[in-house]
């Protein structure tokens, strides 16, 4: 009896949609491939999203908004490269 259980539990199958069974391993294989490749399309939109910020940060000193934040912040520059 115990080593059907042992079978059972070391096999874990998932029911998918009511047609296929997928093993747990592979399922959580592909969550992370999923996550992968979703953070690869993320990740260049929000390092162009930076850089324009950073331009408009070093180039937009001239106009009154901008070169009063700048004034208050005036490590955002280096932690925005940070990030980057």
């Amino acid at each position: 009896m115990y080593s059907g259980v042992r079978a059972v539990v070391a096999v874990l199958t998932v029911h998918v949609q009511g047609v296929a069974l997928v093993d747990l391993s592979q399922a959580i294989q592909d969550l992370f491939t999923d996550i992968r490749d979703t953070a690869q399309i993320i990740a260049p939109i929000a390092a162009i999203v930076g850089f324009i910020g950073l331009g408009l940060m070093y180039l937009g000193s001239s106009w009154p908004i901008i070169g009063q934040w700048k004034q208050d912040n005036p490590r955002a520059a280096n932690q925005v490269i940070v990030g980057l």
